[in-house]
């Protein structure tokens, strides 16, 4: 049963700084899923949340039943694991998928607040509660001057273009896929000089324009961009506003990654690929000034960074 809740200082992609996204659409899902939690149903309502042990006189589960690989902090992505069949979920602002192989995905937004707290009610009636103590950060403002007017004030026209791209690549990033690809180390799709962090807050000509969601890396037009781990390739898309041509690659368990500036493509919409295949080259297309590949990642709804999932780079 599934329930629905279910020096490079300069170099600029103005097109990452779009909001959240929301929606709701989706891979065919497993046949069995044990829960999902935190996104809108079919029917537009929202189920109960899971009752608590402290509030409704339900005997704690084992704390054991749980465990959680990484550190949660803002921007991150944990792996979770539960033993035993999962009735319900309370997880605020988060959408969460389990399935009977009994492992998740947990992100952090970059505004998560210091604590957050996840319930699990499992088919035994025991309450399963883990409070997250999310480490907080600082993002230095990125600030790039001289930019031609037009790229900074948007006409009427090129704003309803983006809105609608949004849109779609949203419901895109809301599908669930039931892959195992999100266990894997991930590996950088690109070599060289990082030059804009995710969260970093962006002020273009004076004009703050939101915060940059995701990591640039300077490389040469033709360069190969290769998946950071195996997935499937749900989206392929050429000259959309401010992001150029654009590559979406599920993971499974609502992770994905975007590539946009993109070149040229290397794969097709339901190619399935393994981790160091080609996927498209570096380009210079969309809204920036200056050859790059920008990577963005997000656990269903929420941008993650995508660099807290990488060894350090290695140019």
């Amino acid at each position: 049963m599934l329930l629905r809740w279910s020096p490079f200082a300069a170099l600029v992609a103005v097109g990452c700084n779009s909001s959240p996204p929301a929606g709701d659409a989706g891979i065919a899902p497993s046949s069995r899923p044990a829960a999902a939690a935190d996104a809108p149903s079919a029917s537009g309502t929202a189920p109960a949340p899971a009752p608590s042990a402290s509030s409704t006189g339900a005997p704690a589960a084992d704390p054991t039943r749980l465990t959680v690989d990484g550190k949660p902090t803002q921007g991150a992505v944990l792996r979770a694991k539960v033993s035993g069949r999962v009735k319900n979920i309370s997880f605020p602002g988060h959408k969460t998928t389990i399935l009977d192989d009994g492992e998740f995905l947990i992100g952090f937004a970059r505004e998560a607040p210091a604590k957050e707290r996840l319930a699990l009610t499992l088919d035994d009636g025991t309450v399963l509660v883990r409070e997250f103590e999310v480490a907080q950060r600082t993002y230095e403002i990125d600030r790039i001057d001289g930019l031609p007017k037009s790229q900074v004030d948007l006409d009427a026209a090129t704003k309803k273009k983006l809105a609608e791209a949004e849109g779609k690549l949203d419901a895109l990033r809301m599908k669930f896929g039931d892959g195992v690809c999100f266990k894997e180390t991930f590996a950088w799709p690109v070599r060289g000089k990082i030059a804009s962090r995710y969260g970093q807050p962006r002020v273009l000509n004076g004009t703050e324009s939101g915060p940059h969601y995701g990591v640039d890396i300077v490389a040469p037009v033709g360069a190969a961009v290769r998946a950071p781990a195996c997935g499937k390739v749900v989206f392929v898309g050429r000259n959309l506003p401010l992001s150029g041509n654009v590559l979406v690659l599920d993971h499974g368990r609502g992770l994905t990654s975007t590539f946009i500036h993109l070149q040229d493509f290397k794969r097709k919409e339901n190619d399935v690929v393994h981790q160091g295949d080609e996927l498209a080259t570096v380009g210079l297309t969309g809204r920036t000034n200056g050859p790059h590949l920008h990577w963005g990642m997000n656990v269903y709804d929420l941008r993650v960074d995508p660099e807290l999932l990488v060894p350090p780079m290695q140019p």
